[in-house]
């Protein structure tokens, strides 16, 4: 167990001390000078204000650490705080800063009185703002592992998803690569080898919870790949900047899915760049080319919406794709990244 101060506990003892001199009307009452409200102040801090404030931080670490409940601890703190400044700390003190001459025992008792009901007040505010703050922090601190666990639900989703292979893509590039076998042998075989390339990516590693930058890219490459006219090149797709991408975690389903029906529209040249700054990352998928009207139409034509919440069920409110429709399409995509 610990006590934990904090740098403004020195302000807190000074106005502890002097709130407690004004709830009791000294200086009010007795219509005090310049000297003997500053002579009050100093008896006031060091009687209440400084224990006051060591008290309830030690107070703190027996709660904290489930030595003292709190319905103990913290009314113990006033009533310490009051007994131990009158009739302990105030004749310590009588020596340095004197005593007045009509002060009496009767006095004594009379300060007790006030100064507990004006300290029980105070400790019994501040019990209950600690631990409405200590509730608070537990709520936010259960609400972001229920953010974690459903996204982490959702990436492993989007996993099983993403494994299940499109009988429709296997059927369609068995059937394109058988027709191929017989004139062109080489380039078949190195299609058939883009498509097995392809549906390793597509298969998560047995621990695997979300997928990864480097996964996904390496998914998209071997698509483009399979869809090229050589089987060799990414001809349609510049991948810039993204020969050895990081292994940042990324959504399943949403990459891939983004850029297959753009490929398979046959025509336009994509880039496909990555900029990242400030704990965040940002695919940028760019149209190049050469007919915009028909290029816009098939950018109109991807589920944008449904991408975009695969991608914020996983990563949160902090990610996004949008489409920018300008004179050639622009898709963005940013999600956060490990800092």
């Amino acid at each position: 167990m610990a006590l934990k101060f904090r740098a403004g506990d020195l302000g807190w003892m000074i106005l502890v001390g002097a709130c407690t001199l004004v709830a009791n009307g000294t200086p009010l009452d007795n219509d005090f000078a310049g000297y003997d409200t500053l002579n009050a102040l100093a008896y006031n801090v060091l009687q209440f204000g400084v224990p006051a404030v060591l008290l309830l931080r030690l107070a703190d670490a027996l709660v904290d650490a489930d030595r003292l409940p709190g319905w103990v601890a913290y009314p113990g703190v006033a009533v310490a705080t009051v007994v131990g400044g009158i009739w302990v700390i105030a004749p310590a003190l009588y020596p340095l800063l004197g005593k007045a001459d009509w002060w009496t025992w009767e006095n004594d008792f009379a300060l007790a009185g006030t100064t507990l009901i004006w300290h029980g007040l105070g400790v019994t505010v501040y019990a209950q703002l600690r631990f409405s703050r200590q509730a608070q922090a537990r709520l936010s601190l259960l609400q972001d592992a229920t953010m974690l666990r459903e996204r982490q639900l959702a990436a492993t989703q989007l996993l099983a998803l993403q494994a299940r292979v499109d009988p429709a893509l296997l059927s369609e590039r068995l059937a394109a690569v058988d027709d191929e076998l017989l004139r062109q042998p080489q380039r078949a075989r190195l299609r058939l080898a883009a498509l097995i390339e392809l549906l390793r990516a597509l298969q998560p590693h047995v621990e695997a919870e979300v997928s990864t930058l480097a996964r996904e890219i390496a998914a998209l490459r071997a698509y483009a790949k399979l869809v090229s006219a050589d089987a060799q090149h990414t001809e349609r797709l510049h991948l810039a900047g993204l020969a050895e991408p990081p292994d940042w975690p990324l959504a399943p389903m949403v990459l891939l899915p983004l850029v297959r029906p753009l490929l398979d529209e046959g025509a336009t040249l994509w880039s496909l760049s990555l900029h990242a700054s400030a704990g965040m990352a940002e695919l940028r998928l760019q149209a190049l080319g050469p007919d915009a009207a028909r290029t816009r139409r098939a950018a109109e034509a991807v589920p944008v919406a449904e991408l975009a919440q695969r991608l914020r069920a996983v990563h949160g409110e902090a990610a996004s794709l949008t489409l920018l429709a300008e004179h050639m399409p622009l898709f963005q995509l940013t999600w956060p990244t490990p800092t």
